[in-house]
């Protein structure tokens, strides 16, 4: 959710650059939509955008902001008819100013979310033209600059949006925080570490002490960053800043509860996961993921009995998101391990098996390479050996920086009697930075 909620922010905090909303205008409660959203309070920012439209029913731009927040409440079919009022009113815009870049880029969300991705394309893709001529005119124009690296981020020109949001920095304005916010993350996702550590640090130089949502931000970025790095001391000294600045953070117990136990400190990730659990409303996969966790944090304490009760609260959990949802294929994933530390092998690769029939698409490589890697575990459990190989060649394949999968294939050469590629395997998973 919170991921979603940053893409819904990052698309209207271009929208509409309100200087000083009035009181009962649109401009006002679409600015009171935009600290709802970022508090995550999305039913007061539906409520606002509501208020908004009926001020001003012809802003493309507020009903963007009511068809991204309508999905982040997962009204499906109001979201998409919010999506088409809104390319309609950016199409009527664009009658009257076809070079509003803006517009265009409105226009390319819309499309983006009623799925006619070529025309999507076309219409970022016209919007950075426009954004080219508005800086080939006036090159500090850091708002631009600004513009230009949201727009490029979407047609995914990741390394040209780093060097724009560079320039938005460069050019020292009220843009330069945001820039820096938004290059560490990019660069995290480009896997350049270092440097997203290093805007991510610059960020946190430049945000205000009381401003706690950026603050929660910037070190939430920090501590992934870290995880990514398998820096996982500093990593949980970021998560625990985290948990300092709002205790009620469950991404960030859920992530301290797992760090805790990656290091063998059990004890910590059961009060870790516990707190998740006193923590109302979860969500389902909030639910889950502190039970599978608190399940994992008593087996490691040889609790195996409170630990088998733990994962049995998960699978119920599972059940009930399939239910809701047989698509959920992050559920099908959890699932699958969830009954694989039950001991339930076989059902264990029924479940990852309908990850895997599924052919996901690229951006959701990494769970079918999970479910490639626990069902490799799974047939492993079962005496499949050379099946269980054929699993984890399949994770690797996709993921080759998957430590679970090399020692899973050390583990399976080994039953194979074959001591050479198993020491191989298990030389590459321990230095990826796998643990006993």
């Amino acid at each position: 959710m919170k991921g979603k909620i940053a893409l819904a922010l990052l698309a209207v905090a271009m929208l509409c650059v309100s200087a000083m909303a009035q009181e009962n205008t649109a401009n006002y409660w679409f600015e009171k939509s935009k600290e709802h959203l970022k508090n995550s309070s999305i039913e007061e920012a539906d409520l606002a955008l509501d208020k908004a439209l009926q001020l001003d029913s012809k802003n493309a731009s507020i009903w963007l902001s009511k068809a991204l927040t309508l999905e982040l409440l997962s009204k499906g079919n109001e979201s998409q008819e919010a999506f088409q009022k809104s390319l309609n009113l950016s199409d009527e815009d664009l009658k009257k100013n076809p070079q509003d870049a803006d517009a265009w880029w409105s226009k390319g969300v819309a499309l983006d979310a009623l799925y006619r991705q070529a025309e999507a394309t076309e219409a970022r893709e016209r919007a950075v033209q426009i954004y080219n001529q508005t800086l080939a005119e006036n090159p500090q124009d850091a708002d631009t600059w600004f513009k230009m690296a949201e727009v490029l981020v979407s047609l995914n020109r990741r390394e040209e949006a780093v060097s724009a949001y560079q320039n938005a920095i460069d050019l020292n304005t009220s843009k330069a925080l945001s820039a820096w916010m938004s290059r560490g993350y990019l660069l995290m996702e480009l896997e350049r570490y270092d440097e997203s550590l290093e805007a991510l640090d610059k960020a946190l130089e430049e945000i205000p002490t009381d401003d706690k949502q950026t603050l929660e931000r910037a070190w939430e970025f920090r501590a992934i960053v870290l995880q990514e790095m398998n820096r996982l001391e500093e990593s949980y000294q970021a998560f625990d800043r985290l948990t300092e600045l709002n205790d009620e953070n469950k991404m960030a117990w859920i992530e301290k509860g797992y760090i805790l136990r990656e290091l063998g400190r059990y004890n910590e990730s059961l009060e870790a996961y516990e707190t998740v659990l006193r923590l109302e409303p979860l969500t389902k996969m909030e639910a889950s993921r502190a039970w599978i966790g608190k399940g994992r944090a008593l087996d490691g304490m040889g609790m195996k009995e409170d630990a088998q009760e733990a994962y049995a609260r998960a699978l119920e959990i599972h059940d009930q998101q399939l239910q809701e949802n047989p698509q959920d294929f992050i559920a099908w994933r959890d699932k699958g391990g969830t009954l694989y530390r039950m001991g339930r092998y076989e059902d264990a690769l029924k479940a990852y098996d309908s990850v895997i029939a599924a052919s996901l698409s690229p951006a959701m490589v990494g769970i079918t390479a999970q479910a490639w890697s626990g069902k490799g575990d799974a047939l492993l459990e079962l005496g499949r050996y050379e099946e269980a190989l054929e699993a984890y060649r399949q994770a690797i394949e996709l993921y080759p920086l998957d430590y679970d999968a090399w020692h899973g294939k050390g583990k399976a050469f080994q039953a194979l009697e074959k001591r050479i590629e198993a020491d191989f395997a298990f030389k590459v998973a321990k230095k990826l930075g796998y643990r006993e």
